[in-house]
């Protein structure tokens, strides 16, 4: 329901709000995005921090670090505040062929008020991720979401006020976050003691020394994914944003159900790196990552042979993007995903300091690149940046790092495999791409549905084929297989 009404709430905003808004507010997420690299890394290295006193049940140490976060995101929510206003003045020269666009300065404080909102409930949201226990919001969240996609189609329908739109966004993001907060004060009681606690000298200076490293790689990561609307807004155009909004509002629909996916193991990944063997680790990893290629491979080749289709019945076909773009699109969508597993282990056994120029490096590489193919090729050029980006750094560092520090193997063991995973998924997409142009129907909907049905059956009948045998694949199987067996056993 939550996912029918954002491709709804989308469809109703570009037929009465307009394409060049909605590229105002991709434009405007990305430039107030930069403000948050005032945060430096801080709330990853104060959770990092948490896990063991978590673990043990030091509840002191767990009240200095929470005590501690919470004084350091009030002044940075100043520091946001006071940098977005001296901003300000200069966002005209972002916006081309934003003729059209009213109320401004208004819309970008709205916005700013938005991502402050969360900087004073954070660090209850902390625990409650550090704690492994994001499952408790589900409720919360499902509320959240259908409240605030229901009252904004009725703002749109009835009124087409894009600015009570905003107001009335921001509101939900208020009530939500002051839940997210009773909720943690229901889960640890604990956390409303008033008395004050302090960190030894060692904590802190593991926090600081890891900010150092997280704020260069948020730095990177700024560069790397929050720049691309803010290059096409300035050299191509506003509305330009807004058509590349609804290619990304479906990758990014499906980038969080991987995530959701692969955040199962996540938090217990620490754990692991802790207590077990390395070979246990590194069995894991294996697990993980065929896990990983999976649930990325499988939408991204039915994506391919239905994106188009899709936004042609969704939206129409002038607001179509060029297939090379699209494809492009895809492309980084894989690539950035298929690392998640290698860069969650790096995380999770705290590698932080020995990849801090990586992200950077990474970034910069995507920002100059991105400005010089964008007068070449456009938005195609500015996209191909971040693939060359992603492939010149990130693609292999970050499982070099695992392998180096917490596997002790070759590297190579790593791109032999995801060479021989790739293949196949090359197969799987080529075999449906063909099958798909061959069989045609008449109908949008009707083409919609074939191309996804033959592109779901051609996935599952290649990689059953040519997977079955692989060690992983077998172990991933035995695994949900006795998942499924205990739910039945419990459900009985």
């Amino acid at each position: 329901m939550v996912i029918f009404l954002g491709f709804f709430t989308r469809k109703v905003f570009v037929d009465n709000v307009g394409l060049e808004y909605l590229g105002l507010n991709g434009l405007l997420q990305n430039i107030l995005g930069l403000m948050t690299l005032i945060e430096g890394g801080f709330a990853t290295s104060v959770v990092y921090n948490m896990y063991k006193p978590l673990a043990e049940d030091n509840r002191p140490k767990i009240l200095a670090l929470l005590q501690l976060y919470k004084r350091v995101y009030r002044w940075i929510a100043l520091g946001i505040a006071f940098f977005s206003i001296c901003l300000y003045p200069f966002i005209g020269y972002f916006l081309k062929d934003a003729s059209q666009l009213s109320y401004v300065g208004l819309v970008y404080f709205i916005f700013l008020f938005n991502s402050l909102i969360g900087y004073f409930s954070a660090y209850k949201w902390s625990l409650i991720n550090a704690s492994q226990q994001g499952y408790r919001l589900t409720a919360i969240n499902l509320i959240y979401q259908i409240g605030v996609s229901i009252s904004k189609l009725v703002i749109l329908y009835l009124t087409k006020n894009y600015i009570l739109y905003l107001v009335v966004e921001a509101l939900f993001n208020v009530v939500y976050n002051i839940a997210v907060v009773k909720r943690a004060d229901q889960l640890f009681p604990y956390v409303k003691d008033k008395n004050k606690y302090s960190l030894d000298n060692d904590t802190k200076h593991s926090i600081f020394t890891n900010i150092k490293a997280l704020f260069i790689n948020k730095i990177g990561g700024y560069f790397m994914h929050s720049t691309d609307n803010i290059i096409i807004s300035a050299f191509v155009g506003v509305t330009t944003v807004g058509l590349y909004s609804n290619y990304t509002l479906i990758t990014g629909l499906v980038k969080s159900l991987v995530t959701q996916a692969l955040d199962s193991y996540s938090e217990s990944v620490g754990n692991l790196i802790a207590s077990e063997s390395t070979d246990k680790v590194y069995s894991v990893f294996t697990s993980c990552f065929f896990v990983n290629f999976l649930i990325v491979s499988i939408p991204v080749i039915i994506l391919f042979n239905i994106l188009t289709p899709f936004v042609d019945w969704w939206l129409g076909s002038e607001y179509r993007l060029a297939n090379i773009t699209v494809w492009i699109v895809l492309l980084n969508f894989f690539l950035d995903s298929i690392r998640t597993t290698a860069l969650t282990f790096k995380m999770k056994a705290g590698i932080f300091v020995n990849d801090r120029w990586t992200p950077f490096l990474q970034g910069l590489i995507n920002l100059l690149l991105s400005l010089l193919l964008v007068k070449i090729w456009g938005i195609t050029g500015v996209l191909l940046a971040t693939s060359i980006s992603i492939l010149s750094i990130g693609f292999w560092q970050f499982p070099r790092l695992c392998y180096k520090f917490i596997f002790h193997k070759p590297l190579w063991d790593y791109f032999r495999r995801l060479i021989c995973y790739s293949l196949v998924a090359i197969v799987a997409l080529l075999i449906s791409f063909v099958l798909c142009c061959i069989i045609r129907v008449e109908g949008l909907l009707l083409r919609l549905v074939l191309n996804a049905l033959i592109s779901g059956v051609v996935v599952v009948l290649v990689f059953w084929l040519l997977f079955h045998r692989l060690d992983e694949y077998n172990k991933v199987r035995g695994y949900c297989l006795s998942v499924i067996r205990k739910s039945n056993c419990v459900s009985e």
